[in-house]
């Protein structure tokens, strides 16, 4: 077990202090610079904290998408997951490309499938994008 605060708990205070009492001392020039700084450490925070699960779940889907039939395999790397996730991504966007994706069921399960990638990227990124009226 890991001692406390964890990773994403060390993230989360930096960028609060960041925000609050380092952003207001810099000068004008450099707060667009502090302000990245500040975005990378939540995005860094967010991503840890979720883990690998929402590109798990990403796989599982496109799994669904393109080859319901078959039984996912969960590789046990991270980078075996990645690499698994860009396939599958390829297969999805030559897919759309090739008109497979254009009529009846397929295309609303695409159609949600890319609407609930969209919203874990930017529950990451930019997650008050979603509270202010849950778009």
């Amino acid at each position: 077990m890991r001692d406390q605060p964890r990773g994403e708990d060390l993230l989360t205070s930096a960028e609060a202090l960041l925000r609050d009492e380092l952003l207001p001392a810099l000068p004008a020039d450099k707060r667009q610079a502090g302000l990245m700084i500040a975005r990378a450490l939540g995005i860094a925070a967010r991503q840890l904290s979720n883990g690998e699960a929402p590109e798990r779940q990403e796989l599982a889907s496109l799994t669904r998408l393109l080859a319901p039939a078959s039984e996912p395999s969960e590789p046990s790397e991270p980078e075996a997951l990645r690499q698994q996730l860009q396939r599958a991504n390829r297969q999805l966007g030559q897919l759309i490309r090739s008109g497979g994706a254009d009529t009846g069921e397929s295309r609303a399960q695409i159609a949600q499938h890319l609407l609930n990638v969209a919203r874990q990227r930017v529950a990451e990124s930019n997650p008050r994008y979603l509270q202010d009226g849950d778009k």
